[in-house]
């Protein structure tokens, strides 16, 4: 596996996954959700940032992190990432680093990229004591689910 360019570091619950550096646009503070019917689960609704009105995705959801622990609505960021030229809000609970990560320190798991979870993950990164889930946000995410 390649070296990954620096990589943002982020927190679900006790979790920490990384998206390439050049995928994430902002880190902001949550702002107010408005909620969009009859939209899937995982989509929490739309938000304004500076007059940018975009889909705000909860990310434990669309994971399957149904046991996580809940961090208060008011201390979550919203990660703003760009699949295809469409901003989409990420919430995470936060942000640990900014880092690279050396294709050494990379693990691709089989049993993970048989089942339907490994089109996203590119592989668990091993920083010390950490495991690091780095993610494939375009396969993760389809604007066109919006």
């Amino acid at each position: 596996m390649e070296d990954i360019p620096k990589v943002v570091v982020f927190k679900l619950s006790t979790n920490e996954y990384g998206l390439r550096v050049n995928e994430v646009r902002e880190v902001l503070k949550l702002q107010d959700i408005t909620a969009i019917p009859n939209t899937p689960s995982y989509i929490s609704g739309v938000t304004n940032i500076r007059g940018e009105i975009m889909p705000i995705i909860d990310l434990r959801k669309k994971l399957n992190l149904f046991d996580s622990l809940d961090t208060p609505e008011g201390d979550m960021l919203v990660m703003v990432v760009e699949i295809d030229g469409i901003p989409i809000g990420i919430l995470v609970d936060f942000v640990s680093d900014v880092m690279q990560i050396s294709s050494e320190n990379i693990e691709e798991i089989e049993g993970i990229k048989k089942n339907s979870s490994g089109e996203y993950i590119e592989g668990i990164a091993k920083i010390g004591n950490r495991l690091i889930i780095i993610l494939n946000i375009k396969n993760l995410i389809d604007p066109q689910e919006f």
